[in-house]
């Protein structure tokens, strides 16, 4: 009887979980809690700080929660996870939880190797109740910014390993042309992972992975930059094997010099801006948008997916175009090289 009985309970509860979320799997029905109109409670009193400060879609990281919060007692602490409106009654608790030593030490809420897609959709709260409320403390963790036209002084390019001139490339053509470096080199941590020699099925070349068919809009504006003849009609295999073989350098084809492949990407980015600054684009996007338009979102999933199938998305969902399902590797695109950027310009501090 006892035999039989342990696996109908655990079918139950594994039947009863509800879907798997970063934190880890919750189990039964969550309560629905929208952060938007809880009416959380604000604390002088209570600070609430985390690093990274917004999410992270890269890899694996490690997040930490510090409450400070003078009248805490470990008796009555309590704190919960909202994930997508919904808290997480979890099951195995995937955190570590230090409690203060000293009256002025914060309570630190530790999770290792929390893992967050980019394609997904990752409203996150943490909910602090001090002690004798029944409302909480709300701390949102939001998705990651990354502006096109921010001014950064320096960039830390963590975990990546890349020389000194490349990285200074990368500060002096971005403000050259007055872009973020962090934005730059983002997307061609994305593009290529530093990579001057990255091949792609679809013939992109260099550390910007510059198309044909993108080079002819760049070859507007740099006439004496030449790509090998014939590339665009020479299959996978024998591209990789004329680069392996040094027939095609950087003297025949401009994408596998460093400097004019960080340039060229610049140059695609132009061109897309003024494919969306026509009176037509500029017409469906402050119809959209109002004066709130993602111009860098759009310009990256353009860059990822074509200009014409952003457009396309726009017009069919409107403010939930990067949902669209011909925009699902561009959204991972955009959202993976935001949370580059963002790293990238704080210093990489996930990754410490």
């Amino acid at each position: 009887m006892h035999q039989l009985l342990f696996p109908l309970i655990l079918f139950l509860l594994i039947s009863c979980a509800g879907p798997t979320t970063p934190f880890g799997g919750d189990i039964f029905i969550s309560d629905e809690f929208s952060v938007n109109r809880s009416g959380g409670l604000e604390s002088h009193d209570v600070e609430i700080n985390m690093t990274p400060d917004r999410q992270y879609y890269n890899s694996p990281y490690d997040l930490s929660i510090k409450i400070k919060d003078p009248k805490a007692m470990l008796k009555t602490f309590k704190y919960e996870i909202v994930y997508n409106n919904k808290k997480l009654n979890r099951w195995l608790k995937s955190e570590e939880i230090i409690m203060p030593k000293k009256p002025d030490d914060p309570i630190t809420i530790h999770f290792k190797n929390l893992s967050l897609l980019p394609g997904n959709i990752n409203k996150i709260a943490f909910l602090y109740y001090p002690v004798g409320s029944e409302l909480p403390v709300i701390h949102t963790l939001e998705v990651p910014e990354c502006l096109k036209k921010m001014k950064v002084a320096d960039i830390t390019i963590t975990p990546f390993k890349i020389s000194p001139s490349l990285k200074n490339n990368i500060l002096n053509i971005a403000d050259k042309y007055q872009y973020n470096p962090s934005l730059i080199a983002a997307l061609i941590a994305q593009e290529s992972s530093f990579n001057p020699y990255a091949l792609s099925v679809a013939k992109a070349l260099g550390l910007t992975q510059v198309t044909p068919v993108a080079h002819r809009e760049i070859a507007r504006v740099k006439e004496d930059w030449e790509i090998y003849p014939g590339f665009g009609e020479l299959s996978f295999v024998n591209l990789r094997y004329k680069l392996k073989s040094k027939l095609i350098t950087s003297q025949n084809d401009w994408r596998l010099n460093q400097e004019k492949s960080i340039e060229g990407g610049i140059l695609y980015l132009n061109y897309l801006s003024r494919y969306w600054a026509s009176q037509e684009k500029k017409k469906l996007l402050t119809k959209v948008f109002l004066n709130d338009v993602p111009m860098t979102d759009i310009l990256l999933a353009s860059y990822n997916s074509g200009a014409f199938r952003v457009k396309k998305a726009i017009e069919r969902n409107q403010r939930d175009w990067l949902f669209d399902e011909n925009l699902n590797e561009a959204r991972k695109y955009v959202m993976n090289i935001k949370s580059y950027c963002y790293s990238f310009h704080r210093g990489g501090n996930h990754e410490e």
